[in-house]
Order: structure tokens, then C-alpha cells, then sequence
């Protein structure tokens, strides 16, 4: 299979900035991978849930004995709540918010609460936290044991690292997010598109610059390579509706008018 050349609209972004040309370019690749790197949080989130489901559902034949299952349980709706939070809620270091709580239905806008509390109280700082669905999630306890001479006092640890009522209800969040950011990642797509379609059109230097942009990052590389041959099951950007690939040609005698491909 011979790969497509892909360029490298990142680095085309941070070239723009320096240059003090074209704000409304780099802010819209700024916007669009924001929220696409937040779809991508999402995305695992929602994997992450979908694939607790299996092993705690009763159908589910696993070799993994029950101390095994219960750290892989915990890790996964830890890894779920902390890249739900990511995408939504904690405040980014590197990336734009998108999200909003006003754009939940009020049910979900309660789900979302609990999730962040979750996650402000038990997964990211050590708290007990509130109980959920009838029980807390952490019970602790320090104890003294007259009959034991070798260890008169000990500490005793109940962690419920996960209840299935709330897994569901968080699946069924994310879930409605993930919609969301797929909307909002098609949009944003778009709008990087149509400048560069802008410019393609008018015959922009800016244009014969990106063709000196191809990506090199070898894992990106390789992330690209399984989008062209079609094999990712994630739901990926270059599989999103509404969004179209600007072809740049290699040849510089070539129009530099893009070509849509779907």
C-alpha cells in the first residue's frame, strides 16, 4: 500500500504565530486540536467503561482470579473518571475548554456532578468521599486485636472500586459528551479547511511553506498509516462526517487549488 503524504498543520500553526501572520489560522488549528485531543480523552473513557462492563458482567468467562479483576475494575473507572475529567471539567494546561455543563440534559447534568465529585474527592486527592448508590466507596478503619499479640493493632481497607448502577450511568454520560465533541471536532475541522481552501484558491505562499511541513513524528506516522489502510476502530477524525482532506500536491508546477476528498 503506498502512503498518501500527510503535512503537518501543528507545526504549520506554530511557523504562523512567529511569522505574527494569520491569527485567525492559528487559532483555528488551536481550535481544532483542542477539542480534537479531547474527543480522544472521551473516546478511551468510553472504552474504558464498556470494557469494565464486560468483565464485571455475569456472561463473561475470565481467567484473571478475583484480586486480578479487582485491580484491573479499579484502574479502568479511575481511567475513565480522570479522562472524562480531562476533557471536560479540569482545567487544561495545554488545551482550550469546549465543554459545558449547560449543554447536558438536566439527568446527565447530575451524572456529571457525581463524576467530578468522584473525582475531585476519591481518585484524584484522597478523600471518603459521599456514598454512592446506598454505600461509600471507601471505608477505613483502625482496629485492635486483644487475642493477637504479634499485632495488636492493624488497619483494615474496604474499597468498592466500582458499582454498577453508577459504570452505567457514566458509560451513558460519556456516551452523550463523545456525541458532542464529534460534533464540535466536525465543525472545527471544517473551519481549518475552509481558511486553507482560502488559500489554495488565491494562490498563498502560506501554502507553498506547508509543503515543506510533511509530518515526520514517527508514531504519528504510524497512527496515519492505519487511518489511510482503515483498520482503527476509534472513532477517529479522519472518519468523521462533515469533514473533508485538503490534497496538497507535491509537484510545485501543480495548481495549488484543493481537492476534496471525502
Amino acid at each position: 500500500m503506498i502512503l498518501h503524504t500527510v503535512y503537518d498543520l501543528s507545526a504549520l500553526g506554530v511557523w504562523l504565530e512567529e511569522q505574527g501572520s494569520r491569527p485567525d489560522l492559528v487559532q483555528a488549528i488551536r481550535r481544532a486540536a483542542d477539542v480534537s485531543s479531547a474527543h480522544r480523552d472521551l473516546d478511551e473513557a468510553l472504552l474504558a467503561l464498556r470494557l469494565l462492563r464486560r468483565l464485571t458482567s455475569g456472561s463473561d468467562e475470565t481467567p484473571l482470579d478475583d484480586a486480578d479483576l479487582t485491580t484491573i475494575v479499579g484502574s479502568l473507572m479511575t481511567t475513565a473518571i480522570i479522562l472524562y475529567a480531562r476533557a471536560t471539567d479540569t482545567p487544561p494546561i495545554d488545551r482550550r475548554p469546549w465543554f459545558g455543563i449547560s449543554k447536558l440534559p438536566q439527568s446527565l447534568r447530575d451524572v456529571h456532578r457525581e463524576v467530578m465529585r468522584l473525582r475531585n474527592k476519591e481518585v484524584a486527592h484522597f478523600g471518603k468521599g459521599e456514598p454512592v448508590d446506598g454505600a461509600p466507596l471507601l471505608a477505613e478503619a483502625m482496629v485492635l486485636r486483644p487475642f493477637d499479640k504479634d499485632h495488636p493493632i492493624g488497619h483494615l481497607s474496604s474499597r468498592a472500586h466500582n458499582r454498577a448502577a453508577l459504570a452505567k450511568r457514566a458509560e451513558k454520560l460519556v456516551e452523550r459528551v463523545l456525541e458532542i465533541a464529534t460534533r464540535s471536532v466536525s465543525d472545527r475541522h471544517t473551519e481549518v479547511f475552509t481558511a486553507l481552501t482560502q488559500l489554495a484558491q488565491n494562490h498563498d505562499p502560506i501554502m507553498t511553506h506547508l509543503r515543506g511541513l510533511p509530518l515526520t513524528e514517527p508514531r504519528l506516522l504510524a497512527a496515519e498509516a492505519h487511518s489511510q489502510e482503515g483498520v482503527t476502530s476509534s472513532n477517529s477524525a479522519r472518519n468523521f462526517s462533515r469533514v473533508a482532506v485538503v490534497e496538497i500536491h507535491d509537484d510545485p508546477s501543480s495548481d495549488d487549488e484543493a481537492e476534496l476528498t471525502s
